[in-house]
């Protein structure tokens, strides 16, 4: 679904829809939804590889592996870098979408960051156990 609202968007701009550079109403809430959509799929699919299919009750410590430490240290340099670009960007005058798509693409680096700074130092915690307190819910 996230790949044919994108699509959709895309060919909308394409075509000339909407204000030019400025995306309309329609269009900024199709790629909203996209990246939204694109984003749980993303979640899911990190969980499963991570976690495996079957949640497990209790504590799982932090995991600090060799490829995980290659992948925190690789996303650290690739948002120095954004994070450069985007200034460079503001500072000699680039057009808005050019700001916009360095910024967004360090936003989306520093989300991703952050995903591997949890899974490799907290670990996770699930607490399933089943509880009768006479609350419905």
């Amino acid at each position: 679904m996230a790949i044919i609202l994108a699509g959709a968007t895309i060919v909308s701009v394409m075509a000339g829809v909407g204000d030019d550079p400025a995306l309309n109403e329609l269009q900024i809430g199709a790629a909203a939804w996209a990246l939204t959509l694109a984003i749980f799929g993303v979640q899911g699919i990190v969980s499963i590889v991570l976690e495996g299919r079957q949640l497990l009750v209790g504590t799982i410590g932090p995991r600090l592996t060799n490829p995980l430490s290659a992948a925190i240290a690789a996303c650290s340099i690739l948002l120095l870098i954004l994070a450069g670009l985007t200034g460079l960007a503001i500072v000699s005058g680039q057009p808005t979408a050019v700001v916009g798509t360095a910024a967004g693409a360090g936003c989306l680096d520093l989300g991703l960051l952050l995903l591997l700074y949890k899974e490799a130092f907290i670990g996770h915690e699930a607490h399933l156990e089943s509880r009768h307190d006479g609350i419905p819910w």
